[in-house]
Formats: C-alpha cells, structure tokens, sequence
C-alpha cells in the first residue's frame, strides 16, 4: 500500500467515531479505561500526534490545553470544533512544526500501524520532547485475536499485522530515551469489536445489565490469554 493511498482512507473527518469512543453509554468507558489514569498522568504542555477527531484531546482537555496534529485537515478542523481550548494543526507526523525540546509529553495512539515510515515518526515525537518529557505510545497488538481479525477484515487496518509489542519497542530502539516501558492492555476487547459502530450492534451495550454480562465475558477471555497477546501494546518512555 503506498503512503498516498493509506492516507487518503482518514482523510475526512468521522463524526460518528468521535461520538462513539466519548459519549456512547455502552463504549466510552471503555476507552476511559484503557486512556484515564495513563492520560492523567501526562504533563503540560503535551502533543498528540495524530490526533484524528479528538477524541483522545478530549480527555486531555480535562486538565489543561493540550496541542494535537492531524494529517486530514478535515480531521483537525474537526478536533478545533469538537474540543474547545485545544492547539490544532494539519502537519504531518513525520515532520513535525515545532522546535525541539517544546513538550513536556508526546501521546501517539493507535497512529503508527498507519504509517509507512512509523520509526520517523518516533524520532520527530523524541525530538520536539523537553529532556525528562513523556513519550507515551498506545498501539494495537497485532497477536491478539481480535485485532487479527480487524486487520483480516478491514483494510485500512491491514498494518496492525506487523504490529507486536516487539515491533513497537524496535521502532523507539536506539532513541534517546532513558527507559521503555512496556505494558500490555485490554486483553479480552470483546466490546470493542461487538459495540463498533460501524460493524457491529453499539445498542447491546447501553443496558446496564448488558454491559456488566460483557465486562464480565472481557475479564473471563482476559484469564485465557497470556499477557503478550492482549489487545494493546501501552510503552511510556522518557526523554534523556
């Protein structure tokens, strides 16, 4: 797939994806979940690299004026709208328009497995990031189940195949960063794949009774799998 090709697929902006992960009753805690406490722990000033929608400055926004950068103009233009108090940009994340050292911490999620070159896209996050500035990098593990399946299924997602947590440790090898801790996330993501809401039945979820059943199915699939094969890869580095 050429880089023109895999850019064009998030070219508009996703109204109903940005809703989903924030606002739907059956999905958006979910994501508060996986994104909460790790978000929390983020310092000001702080950069999303390819921030889509926004969905992921929304929760930034809780505590500050985060910047964000999209490839899609629309995306970005979108995000302005969608997160009020946010420093938007259409830049691209292999060039990043910033000095260095201007961030105290850098977040990419879900961002990388898209990319061609996803290792210069780790060394222009390490670059605009101050000395003892956060990396935090949150991507799909390719080995899990369900996320075979999605790349399997959906070709935008097709990248997610190469994506392991070794992959992803490789591609920030040799950075100057001090450490590269790695932890591994959402093992059993059953609600992310029967919730979707473009293939999937996101109004199973918005039951109380029904969302106990699935977490409840989440934390029995999460005993069956080693932790290598859960669903998300989650490395937070820092800057030397």
């Amino acid at each position: 797939m050429s880089r023109s090709m895999a850019e064009d697929r998030f070219a508009a902006a996703d109204a109903a994806h940005f809703h989903w992960t924030t606002a739907d009753p059956g999905f958006a805690p979910v994501e508060e979940a996986l994104l909460g406490p790790r978000l929390g722990a983020l310092a000001f000033p702080c950069l999303e690299i390819g921030c889509g929608e926004g969905t992921n400055l929304v929760r930034l926004a809780r505590r500050g004026q985060p910047f964000g950068i999209d490839r899609s103009l629309a995306r970005a233009r979108f995000a302005a709208r969608a997160v009020p108090g946010a420093h938007l940009a259409a830049a691209d994340a292999h060039a990043l328009p910033f000095r260095d050292g201007v961030f105290a911490s850098v977040l990419i999620r879900d961002l990388l497995h898209h990319l061609v070159e996803p290792r210069r896209a780790a060394v222009e996050a390490v670059r605009v990031l101050a000395p003892g500035g956060t990396l935090l990098v949150i991507e799909p593990n390719g080995r899990n189940p369900f996320v075979a399946l999605q790349a399997r299924f959906v070709p935008a997602e097709r990248g997610l195949r190469r994506f392991t947590p070794s992959f992803v440790m490789a591609a920030l090898e040799g950075l100057p960063l001090a450490e590269r801790v790695l932890e591994m996330a959402q093992g059993f993501p059953l609600r992310r794949l029967l919730l979707h809401y473009r293939f999937g039945w996101p109004s199973v979820g918005r039951t109380r009774a029904a969302a106990r059943v699935l977490e409840r199915l989440e934390r029995l699939g999460e005993r069956l799998l080693p932790p290598a094969r859960w669903s998300y890869t989650v490395v937070r580095s820092r800057r030397r």
